[in-house]
């Protein structure tokens, strides 16, 4: 929009020349006319002045006299001179001030035209330049950890107050449908940040401080929608000092996410509808449950599981968690899968990637318990399907193994190295097929060899045949088969026949 002021003394010229301005182009807007350049120069402080069309010859402030105090005072503002006089020292003084041209009197208005299109375009790729530099240096303050306390000499806002909105929509179309309406509606008072493919930050500017209602009527073209796909929308308290604008965020996104716990498609949170920031629900939840997973997992009772699963989001309901807590927890129940079982690429860095990305699409609570859960049962069914194959050979081949070697050390990592399994699967599988534990079963075994040794070789030291099954230490040896045998191993051989 080209904002022009016209100042003539002759109201037939000034009133004549508006209505033909405004009749050529919508782009083209009288924003003021005038008698004199007094009157000019009140106008000028008080609204957004792109163009000056004057008169050279007026009472109480020439034409040049305007154009000299606008220049000093507005230098970003054009002007254009008009006079029925010919003379050429008027139109050398006219250049001298910088105004855009010299038009004669009477007006030619291909002359007009073509001069007010070509400022017009040079106001839009100015417009343009600023917009683009003001995105730029919105970006830096909304990223950046670490910035001066004064914003940069050259980034002046558009108006004194400025309010924040987060728009998120459950598809690309329906996002794209409200910010063509806002972008229509709002024009230069609003700058976007596209943050995420469904997620972007609003700015709008005012000049005075808006209220909340005020707020919800700005933002309101961005809830454009079918009322089928959600869109959901969340504003800040007004600012005036940009660096606030990461606050701002943070209060406009918290008032969005709320959202999540409302079925209605289409809403809209404002910061007033806020309660104070809550401390984290995530600590306490896993004291609580914690320990129960953990086991279920190990021995991957995926009923279970998914039962547990279904417990924690419930309980983030009932507490209306924020967003954040919801994926710390998601983050650490998937830390605790991969420590279980590292030798399945169950989430690889892209996959937890791309799932907390898909996580933070979701519009609703149910549809990011859903999306969790469907990202993780399935894989889980997959390692147990694989385990049920394995197992009872793991098992068996672990027995083998004992059986041949029983008076060696039995690593419990060689071991479950040996049948592809994890170390505290290999233990939980083992005691649920043997109903011992592997130090049981091996002792088990060997204590079965020293009886057998003490039978059928009387002549062989105690000493030597607790050596044999794998008891170096003789006095441990003698503990140990008292324990188990209730006699010592010399009142076996001599019970024995």
């Amino acid at each position: 929009m080209l904002n022009i002021l016209i100042v003539d003394d002759e109201i037939l010229i000034r009133e004549g020349l508006s209505k033909m301005i405004s009749k050529q182009s919508e782009y083209f807007h009288v924003a003021g006319i005038c008698s004199n350049g007094r009157e000019a120069l009140d106008i000028l402080a008080a609204a957004e002045i792109d163009l000056v069309i004057t008169d050279i010859r007026m009472p109480e402030v020439s034409g040049l006299d305007l154009i000299r105090e606008v220049k000093a005072l507005y230098p970003q503002v054009r002007c254009i001179l008009m006079s029925g006089f010919t003379e050429f020292n008027y139109a050398r003084e006219a250049i001298r001030y910088s105004a855009v041209d010299y038009l004669l009197k009477p007006i030619d208005k291909e002359q007009l035209f073509g001069l007010l299109h070509q400022l017009a375009a040079e106001n839009r790729e100015r417009c343009e330049r600023e917009r683009r530099l003001r995105l730029q240096l919105l970006s830096a303050y909304l990223h950046s950890d670490a910035l001066d306390e004064a914003s940069p000499p050259e980034f002046a806002l558009p108006l004194p107050y400025y309010a924040v909105c987060v728009h998120r929509a459950g598809d690309a179309d329906t996002l794209q449908a409200g910010s063509e309406r806002m972008r229509m509606i709002a024009g230069p008072d609003a700058d976007c940040l596209v943050l995420q493919p469904l997620l972007q930050l609003w700015i709008g500017y005012f000049p005075e401080e808006p209220g909340p209602e005020t707020l919800r009527e700005f933002y309101k073209p961005l809830l454009a929608g079918n009322g089928k796909v959600p869109v959901h929308l969340g504003t800040s308290h007004p600012r005036m000092l940009i660096r606030e604008l990461k606050a701002a965020y943070a209060e406009a996104s918290r008032a969005c996410l709320a959202g999540l716990y409302r079925e209605e498609p289409l809403y809209y949170g404002s910061f007033r509808d806020l309660s104070p920031q809550p401390e984290p629900v995530l600590p306490a939840l896993l004291a609580a449950y914690w320990k129960d997973f953990t086991e279920n997992l190990q021995l991957l009772n995926l009923e279970r599981i998914e039962e547990w699963l279904r417990g924690q989001f419930s309980r983030l309901k009932e507490l209306q968690a924020e967003p954040e807590d919801i994926l710390r927890l998601c983050r650490r129940i998937e830390d605790e899968v991969i420590k279980e079982f590292p030798e399945m690429p169950v989430f690889t860095l892209e996959a937890q990637d791309l799932l907390e990305k898909s996580l933070l699409a979701c519009m609703t609570f149910r549809e990011m318990e859903q999306t969790f859960l469907g990202a993780l049962l399935p894989p889980l069914e997959q390692i147990r399907s694989m385990r049920s194959d394995l197992g009872g050979k793991a098992v068996e081949n672990v027995k083998r193994w004992i059986a041949s070697h029983y008076n060696e050390h039995a690593d419990l990592n060689f071991l479950a190295g040996m049948v592809f399994l994890t170390p505290s699967y290999l233990s939980k599988l083992f005691k649920q097929e043997t109903g011992l534990t592997l130090t049981e079963y091996i002792t088990e075994i060997r204590i079965k060899k020293a009886k057998q040794l003490l039978r059928q070789e009387p002549n062989m030291k105690v000493h030597t045949i607790g050596a044999e099954v794998g008891y170096p230490d003789p006095a441990y040896f003698n503990k140990l088969f008292k324990r188990i045998v209730g006699v010592t191993p010399n009142e076996y051989k001599k019970i024995m026949p």
